[in-house]
Parts: C-alpha cells; structure tokens; sequence
C-alpha cells in the first residue's frame, strides 16, 4: 500500500531546488523557485481533478525531471488513503501535573514507561516520555480497565 504523510511530501517537494512546497490550513502549496505559486494540492484531494493547477505553463518553471518527479510525488500522495496522510499523534502522560507544589520535585510528574505483563500493568514515573497514539492504543485494548486513565493523563506533544 502507498503511504505518504503530509510532512513527507512537503519534506520530498523541498529537495528539489526547482520547487518549494508548504502545508497551509488543509493546502499543500508547491511554489517554483521564483516564488509564484503554481499548484495547490488539498489534503484530502483523492485525484488529479481535485488539484488546483494556476495559469501557468509548468515547462516553463520546470525541468522534465522536475516535472516528472513532481508528477509521481503528487500521484502518490493522491493514492494515500486520507486518513494515513496526517501525522501520528503523539503523547505525554501526566500522572501529576501538580507534583511541583506536592512534592517539590518534578520526579513524579510523567508516566516514563507503562511496564505490562500477563496479568498486570504498572506506571513507572520519571523523565517525559513520548508515546504514540497507537501505543496508547494498544495499551488500552490490552487493559481497558486504564483506558480512562491514559485519556485522563494525555498530553499532546507538537513537533518533536
């Protein structure tokens, strides 16, 4: 299956030194080299049809390398399923956000690592630990009993 995140595309756009590429609310952007905007891609476009292409003539922004190239990006960005296309959520688990005050230390604040075996489950706190979405996820079909508890502890992380 193709699988093409937005960041990836953008990341892959940008290599090219013909074209520069941005995610803005929902629009991937593709700009040439002199800055005009030339197409804008949806984030949930599934098809050629659905892409804004600006009066332009790409032949004259573009090598045909470029264009070919930019070309199979968009084609395969466009046959990512919508919902594999946005990045992974990731997470903190604050088990007490008020530990500073509590204990003057920090050391209890976040989960560091969920330890898991046959019939039992434990929080280890400690330094914060990203965890992705389909971490939790897995640990909450595992143990449903604490789903409400990671939910409750969720910290989204930007950008890291």
């Amino acid at each position: 299956m193709v699988e093409m995140k937005i960041d990836e595309f953008v990341r892959k756009a940008n290599r090219n030194s013909e074209i520069g590429a941005d995610d803005n609310d929902g629009v991937i952007s593709i700009f040439a080299d002199t800055g005009d905007l030339l197409i804008d891609v949806p984030v949930d476009a599934t098809n050629f049809l659905e892409v804004n292409w600006y009066n332009v003539k790409p032949v004259n922004y573009f090598s045909k390398h470029t264009r070919e190239y930019l070309s199979a990006l968009i084609d395969e960005f466009l046959q990512t399923p919508i919902d594999e296309r946005f990045p992974e959520k990731k997470y903190r688990l604050v088990a007490n956000p008020n530990s500073l005050e509590e204990t003057g230390t920090y050391a209890s604040r976040y989960v560091a690592c969920i330890e898991d075996s046959m019939d039992s489950f434990s929080f280890v706190y400690g330094g914060p630990t990203i965890f992705s979405e389909k971490d939790l996820k897995q640990i909450e079909e595992s143990h449903p009993n604490i789903a409400p508890a990671i939910e409750a502890m969720k910290e989204r992380v930007n950008n890291e």
